[in-house]
């Protein structure tokens, strides 16, 4: 090598270490600081709900920007306090009966599988399970102190989102900072389209809980099931966590019906009925142009989520897999690849002959 060229070549090597070093220190920081920026996700999710409301107000009404998310917050505000007054006391009621006849409904149900051969043998696996209560009795400390942060952290999301919902130029401008210049347009573009997104799957996922548990409240209550505006409040928050949360949420319902082979079978139907008529008829009919991920990648998107950020992680997995996929079609797959999503080939085409 020549002499003249040897501090250069030094150099470079050098600034690729520190590029790499800095490289990995983001990343152990970011790994390191994961929960804060599932909170601050949050609170983007908070400011695009007070967009979804005030954007209509502001196109139909004429009115500014200010003037019209003020009144999605007290919009928002007025919800819940009617919602809570409204429906608090009746499913508080409900959710504390829920609390005590769900043990006496399990009683029944191991009565009634312990008459039944196969039914005892997973009894008998399912009592020695023994430590596991033990555990999660242990556990009690944490999951208070879980709760508290939990509480925390949610009022801090709000407040964050208000200030986000306001201000969301000063916040772009900040991040647009951070790239090359040359870049800040395209990721300009990529920041409204998420945000477009994101909005989308949010009336979506609004639409749906609403769908689900007014489905699910009035089918158990003609039924009979005790406690259905409880037991559809639950189905209702389940389609928060696609696939997973549905399934969890039939659960108590199915004990709570579980006396009555009839009524059993009736909450079974119910459920199932549910689900089809939010998959196979609102979703198709009603959100063909909202944010719709293919069921598989919304599954695994869980998955990772959960096996990746715990359970915090799990309650964004959807629309962390909505921005991930709007990222992916704009920044590698128009930007790197150079193709067109739209112009490629669709599930059930088929394949062209060759001549």
């Amino acid at each position: 090598m020549d002499p003249v060229d040897a501090p250069k070549a030094t150099g470079a090597l050098v600034r690729v270490a520190l590029a790499v070093l800095l490289t990995v220190g983001v990343a152990l920081l970011l790994v390191r600081l994961l929960d804060v920026l599932l909170l601050a996700f949050g609170a983007v999710l908070v400011a695009v709900l007070l967009h979804a409301i005030a954007r209509p107000l502001q196109r139909r009404l004429r009115l500014n920007r200010y003037l019209s998310l003020t009144i999605a917050v007290v919009v928002v505000a007025l919800s819940a306090a009617l919602l809570v007054w409204v429906f608090g006391r009746q499913a508080g009621a409900q959710l504390a009966s829920l609390s005590e006849l769900l043990p006496q409904a399990w009683k029944n149900l191991s009565t009634s599988l312990a008459a039944w051969p196969p039914g005892a043998l997973i009894l008998r696996e399912m009592n020695g399970w023994s430590y596991a209560g033990a555990w999660l009795f242990g556990q009690g400390p944490q999951l208070a102190a879980n709760a508290v942060a939990m509480v925390a952290g949610s009022i801090i999301v709000v407040f964050a989102g208000l200030y986000l919902a306001f201000h969301p130029e000063t916040y772009l401008r900040g991040a647009l900072l951070l790239m090359p210049p040359r870049a800040r347009p395209r990721a300009a573009e990529v920041a409204e389209a998420i945000h477009v997104a994101l909005r989308h799957w949010l009336v979506g996922l609004l639409f749906s809980m609403a769908l689900v548990g007014v489905t699910v409240t009035v089918g158990l209550w003609l039924a009979g099931v005790p406690n259905p505006l409880a037991l559809g409040i639950i189905a209702g928050v389940g389609q928060v966590v696609p696939l997973v949360g549905p399934l969890f949420a039939m659960i108590p319902g199915l004990l709570a019906a579980a006396s009555e082979p009839t009524t059993l079978a009736w909450a079974v139907v119910v459920y199932a009925g549910a689900g089809q008529l939010e998959a196979n008829v609102f979703t198709p009919l009603v959100l063909r142009r909202l944010a719709q991920l293919p069921m598989g990648v919304t599954l695994f998107a869980v998955l990772a989520t959960g096996v990746l950020m715990g359970p915090l992680g799990v309650l964004f997995a959807t629309p962390l897999a909505v921005t991930a996929y709007v990222i992916v079609k704009m920044v590698y797959v128009e930007g790197i690849v150079g193709g067109n999503p739209s112009s490629g080939p669709r599930p059930g085409d088929r394949p062209r002959e060759v001549a």
